[in-house]
């Protein structure tokens, strides 16, 4: 993080690293009290970190921009919901987070006409600046797949290791390691993480990642 749009306006590495994970934990946050499935989650965290390797920190609002990567990411993901909804779920939150009584939005007032016009200017930004690329591959489509290849079933005598994998997938999308790597890659670092952690052992001779074209500096390096 040390050529982006942020660091050149004088963020230091450390603190976008930070704003970056506070982005990502609030579209989290977020999705799950809209009742999203993960994909769309994710989807809003990719588009999240990509603008900003675009736009900076300084002269965009990080929350405003996670409000309509996860505004996107619901459209995209097939689940969309109200804008409505969006803005209140990120006002609760903001409210929450700031100790202040949490009142809905009533549609209509200038803070919500105010609010909804950021999120429609934060998503024309974002869809300006990604070029209307936003299509993205999530990690956890392969997760359980390979879980499964590996030991033809979930092992039972690892009830834990879909979640755990699941986990560290989700994990790998609150930092720019979801776009130095492809999804598959993702899944395995992941798997092999949450393996280590219950102390499975995986198979080596022949390398189980060989099997899902992965290499091993980057399975070890998630």
């Amino acid at each position: 993080l040390t050529n982006t749009p942020s660091h050149k306006d004088g963020v230091d590495e450390r603190t976008e690293i930070l704003l970056r994970l506070y982005g990502c934990e609030l579209i989290q946050e977020a999705g799950i009290l809209l009742k999203m499935h993960q994909t769309a989650i994710v989807t809003g965290q990719i588009i999240f970190h990509r603008f900003f390797f675009r736009e900076s920190m300084v002269k965009c609002d990080v929350r405003s921009v996670a409000k309509a990567a996860l505004f996107l990411g619901s459209k995209i993901e097939e689940q969309p919901r109200k804008t409505q909804d969006i803005l209140n779920v990120f006002h609760a939150s903001a409210m929450n987070h700031l100790g202040k009584r949490i009142e809905p939005l009533a549609t209509g007032t200038t803070r919500f006409v105010s609010l909804r016009e950021e999120l429609f200017n934060a998503e024309s930004a974002i869809l300006r600046e990604l070029g209307f690329i936003i299509h993205a591959e999530h990690a956890h489509k392969f997760v359980l797949y390979y879980i499964r290849v590996l030991f033809g079933q979930i092992p039972p005598q690892y009830p834990e290791l879909p979640q755990r994998s699941w986990n560290y997938a989700n994990d790998a999308y609150r930092s720019i390691i979801c776009l130095k790597y492809p999804a598959y890659v993702l899944a395995c670092g992941a798997i092999f993480l949450a393996s280590r952690d219950l102390g499975i052992n995986l198979p080596e001779d022949p390398p189980w990642w060989n099997l899902f074209d992965a290499e091993k500096e980057q399975v070890e390096s998630i």
